[in-house]
Order: structure tokens, then C-alpha cells, then sequence
């Protein structure tokens, strides 16, 4: 293989692996839709909703998010933040991949958003306002 088509082959994988990349960076931090429930005497569920934050000892944006959901917290919202190494039932029910991922649960316990990865505070307040207002 000449020096030329090795040099093409790196660049073909350097491209591939930026947009690849990107993409994954742009999924960071939306929020979708969630599946499943939390039961009241696995976590203290709050009265109109509950944030509950799947951390991780060696996360880097758990810290950032751990401030973004504890600032949302109010008498009716409750913020509830798991270690993934202790909750191990919890993490395969939801299938827990990454650190940070929240979860926002309604009065019921029932999962309404998932956020994988740091929580933009424009985007946790809108999934708030939406259950809010079903509520």
C-alpha cells in the first residue's frame, strides 16, 4: 500500500470518527421519552414530580447536573440522586448506560422524560412544564 492511500485511509477513518462523534454530542443532553416506573418505597417520590439523577463516582458531569437538578427542586419536586454501583436493580430496570442520566418521574412514580448525559436547564425546565401542566 503506497503512502498515499494509507494517508486517504486515515483521513476516511478521522472523518468517520469526527461525524460520528458529533452526532453523538448532539443527542447529549435531550431529553426523550421515557418508559417504566419507580416505585414510592425505592426512592421518596416528590408530590408533582421527581428528578432522579443515575450518578457515577468517576463522572465528570454529574457534579454540573447534581447543581442543575437541585436548583429545579422545590417542596413539590423532588431531586433524588442514585450512585449506578449501588443500585443495581434500578440501573438495569432503565438501562442505565451512561452517567449522568436522568430520569424525571411524575407524581406517580412513572417515568415521563430521560435525559442522557449533562442537563441543559432550558431543556429540564420544558419536560417540568409539560408534565407540569398534564399534571
Amino acid at each position: 500500500m503506497t503512502a498515499l492511500a494509507i494517508a486517504g485511509v486515515l483521513a476516511a477513518l478521522i472523518a468517520t470518527a469526527t461525524v460520528l462523534g458529533l452526532l453523538w454530542k448532539r443527542q447529549d443532553g435531550r431529553a426523550t421519552r421515557g418508559s417504566g416506573r419507580v416505585g414510592r418505597g425505592e426512592i421518596t417520590l416528590g408530590s408533582t414530580a421527581t428528578l432522579l439523577q443515575f450518578s457515577s463516582e468517576i463522572c465528570a458531569y454529574c457534579p454540573a447536573t447534581r447543581r442543575v437538578l437541585s436548583q429545579a427542586a422545590t417542596d413539590d419536586i423532588a431531586f433524588v440522586e442514585l450512585d449506578v454501583v449501588d443500585n443495581q436493580k434500578l440501573v438495569t430496570r432503565f438501562n442505565i448506560l451512561q452517567t449522568p442520566t436522568t430520569l424525571i418521574l411524575d407524581h406517580n412514580g412513572a417515568v415521563q422524560a430521560r435525559i442522557g448525559g449533562a442537563v441543559r436547564p432550558e431543556t429540564l425546565n420544558a419536560e417540568l412544564d409539560r408534565i407540569l401542566a398534564a399534571a
